[in-house]
């Protein structure tokens, strides 16, 4: 089974905001000072080998309110000398550039493989009308966007903007846009992304974040939309990938579901040979 973690941040913690650098390493004291000047291309690939994972999809990152910055060009020059990290870009809404350039230089200069977009630490309604022709021009790339849904413990983040629901516009407006609804609207929206999924065709869960034995209750029809949710960790925030790798394979789901959600949607989402 080939596995792909698609929730990956690999900013060094030196360029983290005060209070991320503190939940970190609160959280993870043993590891910590391995972030500290951030772990090089080599390293990533053999740590996550050594999980039992493939391919990582690697995210780029514009939240000077909450978290930190870590560019489209940082990204793209980290994961380019190796073919197992994907690399996906961010837009910074501090900039006079239109998302849609920066989305067309992503993906045209820098070679992004797709998107991740912050409503909650950038501070922006998803389905306003203004971010359109960005979705538009990713849509006719055919790659896919994700979006952090439900909440965060990071200061500076504004959860209204994170409701799933706002997503609903999006996906009625862009049919063929691949679109990836991070955390599952975590914890107080889960029923909401559950709907997205039964309603529209192109939404997708991501379950980073989320706590995988509950599954089958959150998600009382994950099985019959098993080709909707992706597996990713959240590294560093979770460290033990193989030990999540190894509760959804402990899951009550097939053998299909449980490769379905471990790689082959990822792959399907990232036009990746099987």
């Amino acid at each position: 089974m080939r596995i792909i973690d698609f929730h990956v941040h690999a900013a060094p913690a030196k360029i983290w905001k005060p209070w991320v650098r503190e939940y970190f390493l609160q959280n993870n004291p043993d590891t910590f000072d391995r972030f500290v000047e951030g772990l090089t291309p080599g390293e990533l690939v053999a740590f996550f080998a050594s999980q039992g994972v493939s391919s990582a999809v690697v995210l780029a990152e514009y939240a000077p309110k909450c978290t930190g910055i870590i560019t489209n060009e940082e990204v793209a020059r980290f994961c380019c000398d190796e073919e197992s990290l994907i690399p996906f870009a961010a837009f910074n809404l501090g900039e006079d550039t239109p998302c849609e350039v920066q989305a067309r230089h992503a993906v045209e200069d820098l070679g992004m493989k797709g998107f991740k977009l912050l409503p909650s630490y950038q501070h922006f309604y998803p389905n306003d009308p203004s971010f359109f022709p960005f979705y538009e021009y990713v849509q006719s790339k055919g790659l896919p966007v994700m979006f952090h849904t439900g909440s965060s413990v990071f200061q500076g983040t504004r959860i209204k903007y994170a409701d799933p629901l706002l997503l609903d516009d999006v996906a009625d407006e862009f049919p063929d846009l691949k679109i990836l609804m991070e955390h599952g609207g975590r914890p107080f929206w889960y029923d909401r992304a559950a709907w997205m999924v039964l309603r529209h065709r192109n939404v997708h869960i991501g379950i980073a974040g989320i706590a995988i034995r509950h599954l089958p209750r959150l998600f009382p029809n994950l099985e019959k939309f098993s080709d909707r949710f992706l597996f990713g960790s959240d590294w560093p925030g979770m460290y033990d990938v193989k030990g999540l790798v190894d509760r959804v394979l402990a899951l009550p789901y097939s053998n299909e579901t449980k490769e379905a959600i471990l790689g082959g949607n990822a792959r399907r989402l990232l036009g990746m040979a099987g």
